[in-house]
């Protein structure tokens, strides 16, 4: 059977505008994330209940609320309105992984001068995640967005989803969200994804979308890849501190630990294994994430690296793993993501699929 197509959706307008059109066609969708997340619940309740696990979520996630941009607040509340869902489970969708502080997963990688014909960029990565996987899977969505303000930009992503963990603005900047864990963490700062959404919507140069993270306070840790048609960085971030990481000789490479000591004061250990997780207790240490690094530049190094062979890379059996719903390659030169389609994971073991944005 011939693979499905990614779905993509266009979006244009004001943010509450973008927003009710995204409610209104993904109605359906968004009530389905909501029950994936009610039956996981069900699962690990003890006895409690379900309900109310849910709504002591909803009350938490609300927290972030007065901490969002206006705009962003705006397109929220537009998703609830067109989905007809209350804004907690908008929230919810957006927030979870701050509330988790963070699953253990993700890789990727960077390479250019000395790496690619040309010089080019290229940025790969697998996006892992340890529950939801089968949701994350048959929901993946590229959303096209055309804001009446700002950078045009695409997104990678799912149902009720307005942040923005994988994804590429039209002045050429991509941009790729892993999980990092740090004792530096809030409730008081923007969401991740919806941090990085911001920068990219705001921004039209790698340096531009680095500086303006940096400058927003965040709620938690992460390893974020920034990638342009002749540059490519790493920011380590928590809530109140970011480094900076440059390539080495054309290689830049990022899982789920800090690189620099600057950021070794605030890292911390790596969470347990999820109730009912297929990842093993190994997939959730930093020893797991090491390992993915090593083998990352291992596999990069010394050789000319196009499309296919980064894909390669990400679906070799030491980097893809059970909970690798997500793979992408980014060219940002030529405004085309590629993106790896199949109907289980490990994702990046499925053939890929161009989507040329812009011209």
């Amino acid at each position: 059977m011939a693979t499905e197509l990614i779905r993509r959706l266009e979006l244009a307008g004001t943010p509450r505008e973008r927003g009710r059109r995204h409610g209104e066609l993904l109605a359906g969708e968004v009530r389905r994330m909501r029950r994936g997340l009610l039956g996981y619940l069900a699962r690990i309740s003890l006895g409690l209940g379900t309900l109310p696990l849910f709504w002591l979520l909803l009350r938490m996630c609300r927290r972030y609320w007065p901490h969002l941009p206006v705009r962003l607040k705006e397109e929220v509340l537009g998703v609830a309105a067109g989905a007809q869902v209350g804004l907690g489970t908008i929230l919810l969708i957006n927030v979870i992984d701050d509330l988790a502080h963070n699953f253990s997963g993700c890789s990727a990688l960077a390479v250019g001068e000395g790496y690619t014909r040309g010089g080019v960029c290229l940025l790969g990565r697998t996006l892992d995640y340890p529950i939801f996987i089968d949701l994350l899977i048959k929901h993946q969505m590229l959303f096209v967005m055309e804001p009446d303000e700002g950078q045009p930009l695409a997104s990678l992503a799912w149902p009720g989803y307005v942040g923005v963990c994988t994804g590429l603005n039209r002045a050429g900047v991509a941009l790729a969200q892993l999980a990092a864990m740090t004792t530096d963490r809030t409730y008081q700062g923007v969401p991740a994804a919806l941090r990085f959404r911001q920068a990219l919507e705001s921004e039209a140069t790698v340096a531009g979308v680095a500086t303006r993270i940096l400058g927003t306070s965040g709620t938690m840790g992460n390893n974020l890849m920034l990638c342009g048609p002749r540059e490519a960085l790493a920011l380590e971030v928590s809530a109140h501190r970011g480094v900076v990481r440059y390539p080495e000789a054309g290689l830049l490479t990022a899982t789920n630990h800090f690189q620099t000591a600057a950021m070794e004061a605030v890292k911390a250990p790596h969470p347990k294994r999820l109730p009912f997780s297929p990842l093993s207790d190994y997939h959730f240490t930093e020893d797991y994430s090491r390992a993915r690094d090593r083998r990352l530049r291992d596999l990069a190094r010394g050789r000319t690296l196009d499309v296919e062979e980064i894909h390669a890379v990400l679906a070799d059996p030491d980097i893809a793993n059970p909970g690798t719903a997500v793979c992408t390659i980014f060219s940002p030169a030529a405004g085309t993501l590629w993106v790896a389609r199949g109907d289980r994971a490990p994702m990046s073991q499925g053939p890929l699929q161009a989507v040329k944005l812009w011209g």
